[in-house]
C-alpha cells in the first residue's frame, strides 16, 4: 500500500533542492524534493526529513547555518550523491554545487514538527542569491527528467 501511494505522489513533478550544513571543516548535504515556500513576509520555507535519516542530528540543529540550493539540470550527479549515505564532502565539492546551481538561500532553523514518518522543518530565509539562468533539475515518476 505504501508503494502504491508513493507511486501516486510521483505524478507530481518537483524541482530538486540540496540542503547543506557545515560541520567542522567539512560539509554534509541531503537532497530533498519536498521543498516549498510557506510565507513571503516573513520569508519562511519548509522541507521534510525522513525520521530514519542518519543525517537528522545535523539537519535538525538550531545552531547550524544552512544553505538551500536550487539545482540545475546539470547537477543530477550532485543530487544523487547527496541522496546517498556518502553525503559528506569538502569545500571544493561545495564550490562545485554553488557554481552550477540556479540559486541558493542562507537559512536559519525556525521550528521542527514531528509528523508521521518525517519531520517537517521550517527555515527563516536570511538572504538569497540568483546565480544561473538555466533549466532546473526536475523529478517526475521517481526519475530525473532531462
Amino acid at each position: 500500500m505504501k508503494n502504491k501511494y508513493r507511486n501516486f505522489l510521483s505524478l507530481f513533478s518537483t524541482g530538486i533542492t540540496s540542503i547543506v550544513v557545515e560541520n567542522e571543516k567539512a560539509y554534509e548535504g541531503i537532497t530533498v524534493n519536498s521543498f516549498t515556500s510557506v510565507s513571503l513576509r516573513p520569508k519562511i520555507v519548509t522541507w521534510c526529513l525522513d525520521k530514519n535519516s542518519r543525517s537528522k542530528k545535523n539537519f535538525l540543529n538550531k545552531n547550524k547555518k544552512y544553505k538551500i540550493f536550487f539545482l540545475s539540470n546539470k547537477q543530477k550527479k550532485i543530487s544523487q550523491k547527496l541522496a546517498s549515505s556518502n553525503n559528506t564532502f569538502d569545500e571544493k565539492y561545495f564550490n562545485l554545487i554553488s557554481k552550477e546551481c540556479l540559486g541558493y538561500m542562507n537559512c536559519k532553523l525556525l521550528k521542527t514538527y514531528n509528523v508521521g514518518d518525517h519531520y517537517l522543518v521550517l527555515h527563516k530565509v536570511l538572504n538569497y542569491y540568483v546565480l544561473k539562468n538555466q533549466k532546473p533539475l526536475i523529478f517526475y515518476k521517481s526519475k530525473y527528467l532531462s
